[in-house]
């Protein structure tokens, strides 16, 4: 086993936290008309001008979030889905104004962050260790230059763990998109967990045209 697939396979290790089951009607959606500041110039000019931010039913912001206006699919992608993604894509940027947490229970300093996509190996060590295997790592934007670099799984999980500040990657869950509901919207799954629901466009370098990207990504609940 690679010792960055141990240190990531600790994000989802042990038994769930259960919120509460009125999750989705405790939180709400503001839209957002301007993009980060903070981030690297060709990562900014990709990214969708239009974002979201989630709030706490007291209106407190838990985090804002915006998508990269097209994402570069693998090239022998023959359908949308995060399986079509390739490791390292940069999927977009977030923002915790307050600070806040990832799916590990990590706090994560006040700031301006990228989204890597990465997925849990689903080998012996892996396998079922979490409702879903694909995840965006936090990246610090200040650390994050390139919008279109080459990462290996050793070098994402190293860049992410600057933004956790220890020796763990900084993960937020991908949760599979229900077919029913708006974007932007909220959506919770079966252990509570409550996620950010967004749409953007994706094409692989094979398609003669884009298709519509739904993601899910979890900002509230956690593995313990």
């Amino acid at each position: 086993m690679r010792g960055g697939s141990l240190l990531l396979a600790c994000v989802v290790l042990g038994a769930l936290c259960v919120l509460p089951t009125l999750a989705q009607e405790s939180y709400r959606l503001e839209a957002l008309q301007t993009t980060p500041i903070g981030l690297a110039e060709s990562i900014a000019k990709a990214l969708q001008p239009a974002g979201a931010r989630l709030l706490s039913g007291e209106r407190k912001t838990i985090a804002e979030l915006w998508l990269r206006k097209e994402i570069p699919l693998k090239a022998t992608a023959i359908e949308v889905g995060y399986g079509a993604l390739a490791e390292g894509t940069l999927v977009g940027a977030l923002n915790f104004p307050e600070g806040g947490s990832d799916f590990r229970g990590q706090t994560i300093a006040p700031g301006v962050y990228t989204l890597r996509f990465e997925r849990i190996p689903q080998d012996g060590n892996h396998l079922g260790a979490a409702p879903e295997s694909n995840f965006l790592l936090l990246c610090p934007a200040a650390a994050d230059h390139d919008l279109d670099a080459a990462f290996g799984f050793e070098s994402l999980v190293e860049l992410s763990r600057k933004a956790s500040g220890t020796n763990h990657p900084a993960p937020l869950m991908l949760m599979t998109v229900s077919e029913e509901g708006e974007f932007p919207g909220i959506e919770t799954n079966d252990v509570g967990h409550v996620a950010l629901r967004m749409k953007t466009s994706s094409k692989a370098l094979t398609w003669d045209d884009a298709k519509d990207f739904p993601l899910a990504l979890v900002l509230v609940g956690r593995a313990e």
